[in-house]
């Protein structure tokens, strides 16, 4: 039952759990978002959402890739962390890098603007 011996377990939905319990150990056991909805009644974007909150909620360890297989799995090696971790920093760069072309300015400035507007959300929590 990959995480649920953790100490969260009390705390998870019952989806969350049925999210959890579907998400296999190692990065080449990688699950797609259209499998685990398959595999439960959600739609793909409610496993999204239960998995970001399983993320950042409950701190569990679920990776994902955009390679072969592509899809969500528990990293299990320090390997896998900075495997998901390089991917997840390239995408969001990517992802600034528009935004700063959107706005025409640079991407300086579309970071200051980004640590001005985490440092507001984190005030307001």
């Amino acid at each position: 039952m990959s995480q649920l011996s953790l100490d969260f377990e009390s705390s998870l939905t019952h989806e969350e759990r049925q999210i959890l319990c579907l998400i296999r150990k190692g990065r080449a056991n990688a699950l797609s978002v259209r499998y685990l909805a398959g595999m439960t009644s959600f739609k793909e974007v409610e496993v999204r959402q239960m998995i970001r909150h399983l993320i950042m909620e409950h701190e569990a360890l679920i990776a994902s890739s955009v390679g072969n297989p592509p899809g969500f799995y528990i990293a299990e090696t320090e390997g896998e962390v900075r495997e998901a971790t390089r991917s997840l920093r390239h995408r969001g760069i990517s992802i600034l890098e528009r935004a700063a072309k959107l706005q025409k300015i640079s991407l300086e400035d579309i970071f200051y603007q980004s640590r001005l507007e985490f440092q507001n959300a984190l005030d307001q929590k």
